[in-house]
């Protein structure tokens, strides 16, 4: 099952400068968390981390666009059937 939440403040998943809401989505049977990763002045990017291993997921930030990395995170919950706790 998956779960999106807000990530809470101190996690490894806390960014203090998001722009996303700090959402992330969590698996309680893969043991994975998919959330949106600052990469600098080049903006946001999905980030799926099971364990140590870490996946980028999408296409890779255009310095200077914007994108709604919240849109993109809801759209992936509902693709994975998530249950939504924002």
């Amino acid at each position: 099952m998956w779960i999106l939440t807000e990530a809470p403040r101190g996690s490894n998943f806390y960014e203090a400068q998001s722009t996303t809401g700090n959402k992330a989505l969590i698996s309680d049977t893969c043991d994975t968390v998919i959330y949106a990763r600052s990469q600098g002045a080049d903006g946001y990017r999905i980030v799926a981390q099971r364990g140590r291993e870490t996946f980028f997921m999408g296409p890779t930030p255009v310095r200077g666009v914007e994108v709604d990395m919240t849109a993109q995170m809801m759209t992936l919950a509902r693709q994975l059937g998530a249950i939504v706790l924002v």
